[in-house]
């Protein structure tokens, strides 16, 4: 693979990464009075949605007529078989939801050429031969921009440590499209990354809160509430409603785990999750959760009466290894009838990964003596 291809697949790698991390770091003081998008940038929960859709496909042959993007001279000599480009960019050529998916799609159709200058130049003769002129000049030169600045983008961060906070990795999600913006311009950087930044740092920012440990439910649901006015202003109400009611009632879970915890009984925690389940699901998906409830439960039971047994079994005086290993065996078959079998191939899993880490420990014991 060519070198300037495998910088752009890194820089996507590392992306990715601050997304991962997103969701499992937990904030030290998270500042929500510093947002890279907060509500006064034009972004919506559409765009969002949008930005992160395929392309669509061409569903219809060709226009006989060669013409894209309200061309009827037919300026253009063929038009780009996998896709309706006068729909693709009928939100203008450079677009929040469309130009750089195209964009990234050029990158990978061209991906075989080896050096950047042959790519761009394929890039160039593949774009003004399906769009007109002015408009392939266009569109040629932003992809130069957002190439060159991609690949630049990683020679930036090409000393990153790994955030291991969420305000670090904030900051990190900031340093990027501030470089963009200086690189391509606030405009063109805001319109092609503007979404994808916005989801990365909301995602960050709320599953910080979520997963604080130290702060019960209501604390957490009034900081994700600050939280949604000030990046989605008007659409604060629409964000909680847009992923879906499983993802919802996880999530809330989380919220209340330390209220949940420090409930009395096992009764009242069950209720409390009942009334979340409720605020989710209609009553016939929550009679299948509490069934599934019962089966784990009853399956707990069974696991718990079993592992006394054979405890007893392993204690029991005058048995050989041999008569205690058929007795346990019996015992299996006895308490889970069907599924002994499924139950002795989880037990030898977990027999042979205890016996590795064993072994592990024992050659490390003997290399430090």
């Amino acid at each position: 693979m060519i070198a300037y291809k495998k910088r752009i697949i890194a820089v996507s790698a590392v992306c990715l990464l601050f997304l991962v991390l997103g969701f499992i770091l937990y904030p030290r003081d998270t500042d929500q009075s510093e947002y890279i998008f907060d509500k006064t940038y034009d972004i919506r929960l559409r765009d969002v949605t949008q930005s992160r859709s395929a392309l669509p496909r061409q569903q219809t042959p060709p226009r006989s007529d060669g013409s894209i993007l309200g061309d009827e001279d037919g300026a253009s000599t063929e038009t780009d078989p996998e896709f309706d480009l006068k729909a693709l960019f009928s939100e203008g050529l450079i677009n929040a939801h469309t130009t750089l998916k195209y964009f990234k799609h050029l990158e990978h159709h061209f991906r075989k050429t080896t050096t950047l200058g042959e790519h761009f130049e394929k890039i160039r003769d593949y774009l003004f031969s399906h769009f007109p002129g002015d408009e392939a000049q266009v569109l040629f030169d932003t992809y130069q921009i957002y190439l060159q600045c991609e690949m630049d983008l990683l020679d930036e961060f090409k000393n990153f440590s790994a955030a291991t906070t969420t305000e670090e990795a904030l900051a990190v999600l900031r340093r990027i499209q501030d470089f963009r913006r200086e690189r391509m311009g606030r405009d063109l950087a805001d319109n092609l990354f503007g979404a994808d930044v916005k989801a990365k740092e909301y995602a960050f920012r709320r599953a910080a809160i979520v997963n604080d440990d130290k702060l019960y439910g209501d604390e957490k649901e009034k900081r994700i509430g600050e939280l949604n006015t000030g990046m989605w202003g008007e659409e604060a109400g629409a964000v909680e409603e847009h992923p879906n009611p499983y993802n919802r009632y996880q999530e809330k879970l989380k919220i209340y785990e330390k209220d949940l915890s420090g409930l009395s009984s096992d009764g009242a925690r069950q209720e409390k999750i009942r009334t979340f389940r409720e605020a989710f699901f209609p009553p016939e998906t929550i009679e299948k959760l509490e069934a599934v409830d019962r089966q784990i439960l009853e399956a707990e039971a069974r696991e718990q009466t079993y592992m006394e047994a054979e405890t007893q079994i392993l204690k029991e005086p005058g048995l050989t290894d041999i008569q205690k290993e058929e007795k346990i065996r019996q015992l299996q078959d006895l308490t889970f009838g069907e599924d002994a079998e499924s139950f002795r191939r989880r037990e030898a899993i977990v027999q042979g990964k205890e016996a590795l880490i064993m072994e592990n420990q024992q050659k490390a014991a003997g290399m430090t003596e």
